[in-house]
């Protein structure tokens, strides 16, 4: 005789669900009459304005609390939808998303399997690069500088000898 485990899954009383269903419904309704009431009022639409109104509005004189309304879900997108505050802190979130450098599954994958030493390594190698990149780039310079002080002497010295005949052409 063997015993199976035969999984039942519990399911909650009717009278549970509907409770459930009452509470968040109150909640939803609540918080929309107060955004109506402060956008009425020509009010910010804040988290704690909210709460703060849902108390004189409630029969029950309880009121929300700034949890209860953003855990239900539906609540929350109808705050979400009217605060300027959270979509103002929304768009600087995204924003600053945006100008994260995005580094690639490839190149994450590169790296993934090295050993620590190894990554000193590479990063060692790469200062030497950058180090013999910087000199290039200075001796560079230095030539640029030097061709634009020699293309200044032969302009001058053009200028001078186009002086120097314009002057013997009048005489």
């Amino acid at each position: 005789m063997s015993k199976t485990l035969v999984s039942k899954k519990r399911t909650p009383p009717e009278s549970f669900r509907q409770r459930n269903q009452a509470q968040s419904q109150r909640v939803i309704e609540l918080t929309q009459k107060a955004i109506a009431q402060l956008e009425a009022n020509h009010q910010l639409v804040t988290l704690n304005s909210v709460v703060a109104i849902t108390q004189s509005l409630d029969d029950q004189r309880k009121g929300l609390s700034a949890k209860t309304i953003l855990r239900n879900a539906e609540a929350a997108t109808r705050f979400h939808e009217h605060s300027l505050a959270y979509q103002a802190r929304q768009q600087k979130i995204d924003r600053a998303k945006r100008k994260r450098a995005r580094v690639d599954a490839d190149m994450r994958a590169t790296y993934r399997g090295l050993r620590p030493s190894d990554l000193i390594q590479m990063m060692e190698d790469l200062k030497k690069q950058n180090a013999e990149l910087q000199t290039q780039c200075n001796k560079w310079k230095v030539e640029r500088e030097e061709a634009y002080r020699l293309r200044d002497e032969a302009l001058q010295h053009n200028t001078r000898q186009l002086a120097a005949l314009t002057r013997q052409m009048q005489t």
